[in-house]
Formats: structure tokens, C-alpha cells, sequence
């Protein structure tokens, strides 16, 4: 199902994600690296081209979130050891994607 977003608050959204992208993003581009190689990172770096600038563009950043959100959904922690971090980070990525238009 399709959801309509009144475009003031999906802009809210977008910036609440580049918000935390900027003060997370070192964790959260190491922890896509560790899970996925290059392909993480590239996802990453994408995340925060289309959040570069004052009025991002919500669907975009939309789609760029659900599919960081998805690969850690995705991942096996070896041993545990990134797990916390995984579903910290996901729980995060879940949130935002709940408030950004697909």
C-alpha cells in the first residue's frame, strides 16, 4: 500500500536522515563495509550524495535508507560481534524509512 506524504514532512524526514547520517555515519559506513564490502560502502556514500545540500530529495533519500536497512537485516554478524551494532543501526534505518515516501 502507497502512502501519500504531505512533501513538508517527508523534507523533515529527509533532513532528520542526513541529521543522523552526519553523526553517525562513521559506525554506520564501517558496519555496511564489515557486512558487504565496496557494495556497503557505495550504498553509504550514495546515502549521503543525495543528502548533500539544503533540500534533498525525500524519495531518494527514501530509497537509499530502505536499501542500507535492508542489507543489515540481511547480514550474518560473524560471531556476534557486530550485533548489537546491527540492530542498533537497523532499528534507526527502520524508523527513518517509516517516515520517508518509497
Amino acid at each position: 500500500m502507497n502512502r501519500t506524504f504531505p512533501i513538508e514532512s517527508a523534507l523533515i524526514a529527509a533532513l532528520d536522515a542526513g541529521d543522523f547520517v552526519r553523526r553517525h555515519g562513521n559506525s554506520l559506513s564501517e558496519l555496511l563495509h564489515m557486512i558487504a564490502g565496496d557494495c556497503g560502502l557505495d550504498l553509504y556514500c550514495e546515502a549521503e550524495r543525495l543528502l548533500d545540500g539544503l533540500s534533498p530529495d525525500p524519495v531518494g533519500v527514501g530509497r537509499a535508507v530502505r536499501e542500507m536497512r535492508d542489507l543489515l537485516a540481511d547480514a550474518d554478524a560473524p560471531a556476534d560481534r557486530y550485533a548489537a551494532a546491527l540492530r542498533w543501526h537497523g532499528a534507526r534505518l527502520t524508523d527513518l524509512a517509516s517516515r520517508l515516501p518509497a
